[in-house]
């Protein structure tokens, strides 16, 4: 296992910050990234009687078939069982086979959610799969795109061309600061 942070092989140590070190008692593959620790979580919409936000120990781990899982426990074992259990489902999927039935799910970037498991992973689908084509060249793209609410359209560049034609962040000045700020206090005077 990586820490996330630094990148660093922990083996089977996963710190969870303020709580200790836990021994990972599941074989994780090697290339997994985790992250564990205490933190706060906010509700959306809670349910009456519910409140707002409660803290949690919660690992998060980024494994090889699998993007991202987030657990949430009383206890460090607790987190590790429950991500443990989520990656498994995500093995197996629900028919036990291991391959998923991906969706987008509205989603415009590549990435897809298995109907069946509910696994996320980037990159499932290409803009061509998609129906995505770049406006300039033609290419399918999951890079950028805009969306004119008014005229009920989408555009879409791929990357090449939206770098070549991205409009400017911050319009061009000729003027120093030092003369936009002399304006400025003139303007007070």
């Amino acid at each position: 296992m990586r820490e996330i942070m630094t990148g660093r092989d922990i083996g089977n140590r996963i710190n969870f910050c303020g709580h200790g070190t836990h021994s990972a008692r599941y074989p994780w593959p090697d290339e997994t990234v985790v992250s564990a620790g205490e933190g706060v979580v906010i509700r959306r919409d809670p349910k009456p009687g519910e409140p707002a936000s409660y803290t949690t120990l919660f690992m998060e781990v980024y494994p090889p078939a699998a993007t991202f899982i987030r657990s949430e426990g009383t206890t460090p074992q607790g987190c590790e069982d429950s991500a443990w259990s989520q990656y498994r489902l995500t093995l197996e999927c629900a028919d036990g086979s291991g391959s998923h039935d991906w969706e987008t799910r509205g989603h415009r970037n590549g990435a897809g959610y298995c109907s069946r498991c509910g696994t996320f992973i980037s990159q499932v689908f290409t803009g061509e799969q998609l129906g995505q084509f770049c406006r300039i060249c033609g290419t399918g793209t999951t890079y950028h795109w805009d969306t004119d609410k008014v005229a009920g359209t989408t555009t879409f560049l791929c990357e090449e061309d939206y770098k070549a034609h991205k409009p400017a962040r911050h319009p061009s000045h000729d003027r120093s600061l030092a003369q936009l700020l002399g304006e400025l206090l003139d303007e007070d005077s």
